[in-house]
């Protein structure tokens, strides 16, 4: 019986086939843990950017509910505000100009919290509002031409309100601040 050629050649097959395909399979797996790993991370990023834009969104709202109150009470009676009865309303604070201030701020107990009633949020937004003095008024500014615009022009008042938001967490904290001048 004579031999086929093609026998004898898969006898001297010595596996390099198979070595090739782990090593393949092997590139393949690390590739889509690497794939993995990089949605993992995409995903944790996009909860904490929608946890800061949930935290930075309240304390822009506290902000403008402040600002709101200021000019109805303007209106009424400001001073009655800043009789010391009032939490949240207070004189200018030592050291509030700096950001480190209202990072150990006691939150809880003197400031005022919104009726916002905000959902997705770990607690509700809350402000402080500071009169305070700030540079020194001038009549001769260019808005007076007069002695009796002179006469009856007053500095203005200064109020600087800072707004505290928390996010989804309450890691998460946006503080926001703006100034008003009355």
């Amino acid at each position: 019986m004579k031999e086929r050629p093609y026998v004898k050649s898969l006898q001297q097959q010595g596996g390099a086939t198979l070595l090739v395909g782990l090593i393949i399979l092997l590139l393949m797996t690390f590739i889509g843990l690497a794939a993995i790993r990089g949605s993992g991370m995409q995903e944790l990023m996009a909860g904490n950017m929608r946890d800061r834009q949930l935290a930075f969104q309240a304390a822009e709202a506290a902000l403008r509910v402040a600002e709101v109150r200021l000019v109805e009470d303007f209106d009424r009676s400001i001073s009655q505000l800043y009789d010391g009865t009032n939490v949240g309303y207070v004189e200018e604070m030592d050291g509030s100009s700096a950001t480190e201030f209202w990072l150990d701020y006691d939150w809880d107990s003197v400031s005022v919290s919104t009726d916002l009633e905000l959902s997705g949020v770990a607690s509700q937004p809350v402000y402080v509002v500071e009169k305070f003095t700030g540079a020194q008024w001038n009549a001769n500014n260019g808005g007076c031409i007069d002695q009796v615009c002179k006469a009856n022009d007053k500095a203005p008042e200064y109020y600087r309100i800072t707004s505290r938001g928390v996010g989804g967490s309450d890691s998460t904290v946006v503080i926001l601040q703006s100034t008003t001048a009355r």
